[in-house]
């Protein structure tokens, strides 16, 4: 005797064998076989939701399979963000991924990750310590990732669009007050018998250049005629190649600076004036540019900041000046003014408190 299928339901019927009853989904060929999808339960009334479950992923165009996590960011690394982002970003992905992304997401199936899977990543990233920034980043990588299995009919729906992203700390980078920047100007101004390190550090405050911005450029970049700095590329450490020369972050990025007279008078100081300002002859490694500069805030006696925090600096200070948000996010290469807003412009109390008194004496 044969399995008893439903009078009207060809794809569902009920197995003699066990008594279970089966619904079947017919994909079709796929990769050279037949592939059909099932689901079953003990009664028929169970079948049903799960049933009509898988009906509607197929009607969405949801190709249900055994892929995980893992091979799903495998698959997306090399068939999509590799080529898309600059080598240096995708190492900086890879990181993210085998760090946290695989260990504790990895073996889930694709197809079954569920929003609250995503939050408890998160959850232990910050029992861990890491800050919201790492959180952050690694959101954004898992968005991005579901969003072409969403795209490719992978999945019904992206799992971590509908969580909330890690909170943005405003000034994540963190800044310079103006008496700070100040003191590290004045130790700046001492260092006549290192025309190379001020200039570096003249470009890195006041300039608003990224560390690979800076130490990829050429002498032939520095426009002295028309007092801008024309940045066109990046150096950046990529493993197994070392430093090499990378397009910028964005078509945005590609910019000419004004330099202000302390940097336009640092450049000039330097004599030898070949190949990469910062080299000479290949770009300067940016593990010895990090610890120089923090050779130099010890000079100054200022927080030990990140470097980013001198790109974060020249925007507070432009602000404070009175420079349009929207001036400032060219003069940085941001692609949009909130990014600007969000990460760089914040003043300080001592400016705050200054405002505030200028308001009183308005008010009388």
């Amino acid at each position: 005797m044969g399995e008893r299928r439903l009078r009207g339901e060809g794809s569902v019927y009920q197995r003699e064998s066990d008594g279970r009853w089966v619904g079947v989904v017919d994909l079709g060929w796929v990769g050279g076989k037949r592939v059909r999808k099932t689901v079953t339960a003990k009664t028929l009334k169970e079948l049903r939701p799960k049933f009509n479950a898988l009906k509607k992923q197929i009607d969405q165009g949801v190709m249900a399979d055994d892929a995980t996590v893992e091979t799903w960011m495998k698959h997306w690394m090399a068939e999509v963000a590799g080529k898309k982002v600059r080598p240096s970003t995708l190492n900086t992905y890879q990181t993210y991924i085998d760090k946290w992304i695989v260990p504790h997401l990895g073996k889930r199936r694709l197809d079954k990750l569920r929003p609250d899977h995503v939050r408890a990543l998160y959850s232990v990233m910050e029992a861990e310590g890491k800050s919201d920034a790492t959180r952050r980043q690694v959101h954004a990588i898992l968005r991005r990732a579901l969003v072409v299995a969403e795209r490719d009919g992978r999945i019904a729906s992206n799992p971590a669009a509908k969580v909330d992203a890690p909170p943005v700390g405003k000034g994540s980078h963190g800044k310079f007050t103006l008496p700070e920047a100040k003191k590290i100007l004045d130790v700046l101004r001492k260092m006549d018998d290192e025309p190379l390190g001020r200039a570096r550090w003249a470009v890195a405050l006041l300039a608003g250049l990224r560390q690979g911005e800076a130490l990829g450029l050429r002498w032939t970049d520095i426009d002295f005629t028309n007092e801008v700095i024309q940045v066109r590329r990046a150096a950046q450490r990529i493993r197994g190649e070392g430093i090499q020369l990378v397009p910028l972050k964005s078509k945005s990025s590609e910019r000419d600076v004004p330099m202000v007279a302390p940097v336009l008078a640092a450049l000039r100081a330097v004599t030898e004036r070949e190949g990469f300002v910062f080299g000479p002859d290949k770009p300067k490694d940016p593990r010895r540019d990090w610890h120089e500069w923090r050779q130099l805030l010890e000079r100054a006696e200022v927080p030990m900041l990140p470097l980013h925090a001198a790109r974060a600096t020249t925007a507070s200070l432009l602000s404070e000046a009175g420079v349009p948000d929207k001036t400032i996010a060219e003069i940085l290469g941001h692609s949009q003014v909130i990014i600007t807003q969000k990460h760089y412009i914040h003043g300080d109390p001592e400016i705050h408190r200054a405002a505030m008194g200028r308001m009183g004496e308005l008010l009388g």
